[in-house]
């Protein structure tokens, strides 16, 4: 990260522009919005006073700012006091709309309380209805699956009542849990119970949209009966195309004023899903309409601020069914009835834990429990232990990182580069994928990418046969979405251009169109979300930086993990994997006390 200086950051402008509008000249206030501002940009929805309490500004701020004040935070008896004080801030008995809202302890940008407050009443009301099930048809659908061989397990039979039962359902579970799966069900139940209901299918990003449809398709042609299959859905699309986007507008076409059409709307992929997005979505729900949210609670929360998704499955370890909901699903359980205080918002709230996808000699899923349990003994059992399907290797310098980097190049993405096979080029780098955490300096997709290119293009040539690229923005027009991805090919007929697969081929597209992209030979753990590979390469740094020790979090390492099918190959320090183990995302939010309270 590149110096700058204090006063001439963006969030310095905000709290400097708020105190003089508002006539707030006390340096603490300026500070305190200042990071009020700070912590939106690092995924925050809010700043908690208990955290900068008795505090240096220079403790909080993470960045590599100069000429910091040397300002120490109060008590935050004290900081409540200043900021009532203040004019630009919104308390429980003002009614007015200003820039600051302050709320039981937290401290809000208006927009994001706004957004928060908007999930947080939408799930809070949803929790008094429900929908009568019909058991002896849920269980004669369940019969006929079984007949053609597929056997539902107790929690996603679980998962289905919750979904036909309750006004919203929650999903959670890592990779290969059968999440896709029991969404399929759900989807067959609804349908069977009234077969007029429209149905969506939606994820943040094109390639969780892809992943999806491919899903819903396969199981439609291997179990949906006719009757069925007419009317079961399996087109998905990203959330901003579901929700009508147009560049410039200011709404989304579907919007408070304008719902959407269906009956039920399904978001896979849920804990990539910012506040913001989230907050127009559930706004453009119709009157009524069943919401189902799918995702992994243990993942890398969404790139903005918030971590709603986290949040909504906060309560699952500390809360059990109610009475009424453990007699409805008793018959499934049995005696397994959980004896926790009960909660509402648990009901609707299932939890995957088996995993098929993974033999149970698999050091890749014992590695991915550890990591998500924090069992840091057991991640180095994993780690010394000769697992066929993890390898962990350790190195001293970045140099010699950088050659084992040239080394991948030369083994697999030279052999990308000669491939003329469209087919088989994306099968290529669909079986092997290198992530990092960082987006820039020695560890970052840009140097290292440009290793690659080195290697595999050494006459520098802008666009070439085989270059791997990645969309990094939506372009609505050339139906690209971030994060697709697409290689380039010189074709014997003169139309070379860029190649993205679709369905059962590819559409090639002139690069000249292509405004957002990046090289992708390596990609981001964030990047990689939603996506899966044979082989994951991950490569961490090999020491512990205050620069960059705020992105080695466990969800990010466990994501890197659970990309990978077969095989994982890690590279970094012992000491680095048990720092990111111990190091838990902590985004500061309202909605989990509002939703478990």
């Amino acid at each position: 990260m590149q110096q700058q200086l204090y006063t001439n950051s963006i969030h310095y402008y905000f709290a400097d522009f708020i105190c003089n509008k508002y006539n707030c000249n006390d340096e603490v206030i300026k500070a305190l919005l200042f990071c009020v501002s700070y912590m939106t940009s690092y995924g925050h929805s809010c700043l908690s006073l208990v955290t900068i309490a008795h505090k240096k500004l220079d403790e909080i701020v993470l960045e590599d700012y100069t000429s910091i004040p040397e300002l120490t935070f109060p008590d935050e008896e004290s900081l409540h006091t200043v900021l009532m004080e203040c004019h630009a801030v919104k308390a429980d008995d003002d009614d007015a709309i200003k820039p600051i809202v302050y709320d039981n302890g937290n401290c809000y940008l208006y927009r994001y309380f706004n957004y928060e407050e908007i999930i947080a009443q939408w799930f809070l009301n949803s929790i008094g209805k429900s929908h009568e099930i019909d058991m002896q048809q849920v269980n004669t659908v369940l019969e006929t699956f079984e007949q053609k061989g597929m056997r539902f397990a107790a929690l996603q039979k679980i998962a289905q009542l919750a979904a036909l039962h309750h006004t919203f359902c929650v999903i959670s579970g890592g990779p290969g849990t059968g999440k896709t799966t029991t969404v399929a069900g759900i989807v067959y139940q609804l349908l069977t119970a009234n077969n007029v209901l429209s149905i969506a299918l939606c994820a943040p990003t094109g390639k969780a949209a892809s992943r999806l449809k491919e899903s819903m398709k396969q199981f439609k042609d291997r179990y949906c009966d006719d009757g069925i299959k007419d009317i079961f859905p399996v087109e998905a699309s990203t959330i901003h195309r579901f929700l009508g986007y147009k560049k410039g507008a200011l709404e989304f076409y579907y919007n408070e004023d304008n719902r959407l059409p269906y009956d039920v709307v399904i978001v896979d992929e849920s804990s990539m899903v910012d506040i913001a997005l989230l907050a127009k979505l559930i706004k453009a729900l119709k009157e009524d309409a069943r919401f189902i949210v799918v995702g992994d609670k243990d993942q890398l929360s969404s790139v903005e601020a918030g971590a709603f998704f986290g949040d909504l499955c906060w309560g699952v370890t500390q809360s059990g069914y109610t009475s009424q909901w453990n007699q409805i699903v008793g018959v499934i359980q049995g005696d397994d009835v959980q004896q926790l205080p009960s909660h509402p918002v648990r009901d609707a709230i299932v939890v995957l834990s088996k995993a098929y996808r993974f033999g149970a000699d698999s050091g890749i899923a014992v590695l991915a429990q550890a990591v998500r349990d924090a069992d840091m003994q057991k991640v180095g059992n994993v780690l010394k232990n000769s697992y066929r399907d993890v390898e962990f290797i350790q190195y001293g310098s970045i140099d010699e990182m950088h050659t084992i980097i040239k080394e991948y190049a030369k083994q697999h993405y030279e052999s990308v580069a000669i491939e003329h096979n469209v087919s088989d080029a994306f099968s290529k780098i669909s079986r092997q994928c290198i992530v990092t955490p960082f987006n820039q300096g020695p560890w970052g997709v840009s140097t290292l990418n440009s290793i690659i290119e080195k290697q595999v293009n050494p006459v520098a040539s802008e666009w070439y046969h085989g270059k791997i690229v990645m969309v990094t923005a939506n372009d609505y027009n050339l139906q690209l979405y971030n994060g697709d991805m697409g290689i380039f090919v010189n074709s014997d007929d003169g139309e070379s251009g860029v190649c993205f697969p679709l369905e059962d081929s590819y559409r090639k597209i002139n690069p000249l169109l292509l405004s957002d992209y990046t090289p992708a030979y390596t990609i981001t753990i964030h990047k990689s979300q939603g996506s899966e590979f044979n082989t994951v390469i991950v490569l961490l740094p090999n020491d512990i930086n205050s620069r960059w020790s705020m992105l080695l979090t466990r969800e990010l390492l466990y994501t890197a993990i659970t990309r990978a099918k077969e095989k994982l190959i890690l590279y970094g320090t012992h000491d680095v994997i048990a720092y990111m183990v111990n190091n838990p995302t902590k985004r500061t939010s309202g909605i989990q006390g509002r939703l478990w309270q």
